[in-house]
């Protein structure tokens, strides 16, 4: 072989390497899944897992391989957490994520996994507001009212959370610090403990989910008076935004979407995404979420990877004010 046609050789098989290379991914992406995919969820069955469940079947229709949704329940959803960042980043092992993970990636001391180095955003699909909401007894019947009460005691009104890290707490700690308030946290273990000190006046106020609240909202034991979101919700057509109450920029939900481990090949993370819109433009999954309590609100990979970056940040520097860390 002539030096010329040996170096042509060599360039047709570095030429054909990179064609491999390019090529190869997206073959992979053609063919994922082809078999089950593993949907871990840091937490017990009941609750985030209930929407996470309609996506897992949806997706496992669309794919026509099983979707398996897998209780790792502990530690505030990190022990889940854990198991996604270590597996193999090859999309048959994805995170339902909430927002809370933002949270715990930087109150949390020992954590073996950062929510922004060890993961890749597949997308959001659905929120759900919080509400303000005060026990019947407390003479307020608007955000002015109740930002009048609490300006003028001081120290004396109670907000009750499900513990100390959750969305609800780090939420109530930023809207008093916008409004200069001084107020005093009441942790309990868990979302039915907080709730039934609300009802016992124990707590006169609580930022929480409204499915949490409905039945005794709507009873008049407790009495809510705007959502944390930005805009109205057409679930609460009758409840104005903390925003327009006050005028403080404001705006703060709870979110659930689904992350892979980090290095997950590009095409396999689109393919997700995309799908992941597909089928929250299907009718039945809109009905189905929304009678599980939540609003479906995709978000693609992209804005939810901005998404995470803008809450780790609002979250980092809410904890680091309250001193708040956790082991």
């Amino acid at each position: 072989m002539t030096l010329s046609l040996y170096r042509a050789s060599r360039r047709l098989l570095a030429l054909g390497l990179v064609a491999m290379a390019v090529l190869a991914p997206s073959a992979q992406a053609q063919n994922y899944p082809d078999r089950s995919v593993r949907l871990v969820v840091g937490f017990a069955p009941g609750g985030s897992d209930i929407s996470g469940r309609i996506i897992a079947q949806k997706l496992s229709g669309l794919w026509g391989q099983s979707v398996v949704v897998d209780n790792k329940p502990g530690a505030g959803g990190n022990i889940g957490a854990d198991i996604v960042a270590k597996a193999a980043p090859d999309g048959y092992t994805l995170l339902l994520t909430v927002n809370s993970y933002t949270i715990n990636t930087v109150v949390y001391r020992n954590l073996s996994w950062d929510l922004q180095r060890d993961f890749e955003p597949l997308g959001r699909y659905a929120i759900s507001p919080m509400v303000v909401v005060v026990n019947e007894q407390l003479p307020v019947k608007t955000m002015g009212e109740l930002l009048a009460y609490a300006k003028a005691n001081p120290g004396k009104l109670n907000y009750g959370t499900a513990g100390p890290g959750s969305a609800p707490h780090l939420s109530t700690e930023q809207f008093a610090h916008q409004l200069g308030l001084s107020m005093t946290h009441i942790p309990y273990k868990g979302s039915a403990p907080s709730v039934q000190a609300l009802l016992a006046n124990e707590v006169q106020l609580s930022f929480g989910a409204q499915s949490a609240f409905d039945a005794f909202i709507k009873s008049g034991k407790l009495r809510s008076l705007a959502v944390t979101t930005a805009k109205r919700q057409d679930a609460l057509p009758g409840l104005p935004t903390i925003k327009e109450s006050l005028g403080i920029d404001f705006d703060t939900d709870i979110w659930y979407g689904l992350m892979a481990p980090a290095k997950t090949p590009a095409a396999i993370v689109r393919k997700i995404s995309e799908d992941l819109q597909k089928v929250l433009a299907d009718p039945d999954t809109q009905n189905r979420l929304r009678n599980a309590g939540v609003v479906p609100d995709y978000m693609n990979a992209q804005d939810m990877g901005r998404l995470i970056q803008r809450d780790v940040a609002r979250w980092r520097e809410v904890s680091q004010r309250i001193k708040l860390t956790l082991d």
